[in-house]
């Protein structure tokens, strides 16, 4: 029995590690301005697969975009796009998806500009994605209760 303990307790205290890890991890990227996108498209397939998450800097400037760089920006209230700027004009900047034949139709300006992608990770996002349903939610939370009460008798256990 003292065995299975041990391997429980190695195994309880990995798991509550990496989550407090990975949680300073993203208070200290928010902080600095950094936002994650979830890529649901394939406009940029080679750069950005559908299932990425984008890093997006949130203070680096409008002015400060060049052509090629990736940038995120509104499109309406509840749709972001992550396209590169293929041309800078006095008007706004002129956007395409890598993966895309045309130009997009609207100019991105400084209203709607959010931010330069700083880096990607592939297909992480879709792990985000399953949380946003029900079935994503529920598995949460049940991981949530198993590990709360798996602390309790950690606890118990060490005393």
């Amino acid at each position: 029995m003292t065995k299975i303990r041990k391997i429980f307790n190695t195994l309880y205290e990995i798991i509550s590690t990496v989550i407090i890890t990975v949680g300073i991890i993203l208070a200290i990227v928010y902080l600095c301005g950094i936002r994650l996108y979830h890529v649901k498209s394939g406009s940029m397939h080679e750069l950005l697969p559908v299932g990425s998450v984008c890093f997006v800097n949130t203070y680096s400037k409008y002015e400060d975009i060049k052509a090629g760089d990736v940038i995120s920006f509104r499109v309406s209230d509840d749709m972001l796009v992550t396209h590169r700027a293929e041309k800078i004009t006095d008007n706004g900047i002129i956007t395409k998806g890598d993966s895309n034949i045309t130009e997009d139709p609207d100019l991105v300006t400084k209203e709607n500009y959010i931010g330069k992608t700083v880096f990607a990770i592939p297909y992480i996002g879709r792990i985000f994605g399953s949380l946003h349903t029900f079935k994503g939610l529920f598995m949460l939370g049940i991981i949530a209760v198993l590990l709360i009460i798996s602390g309790i008798f950690y606890k118990k256990k060490e005393e």
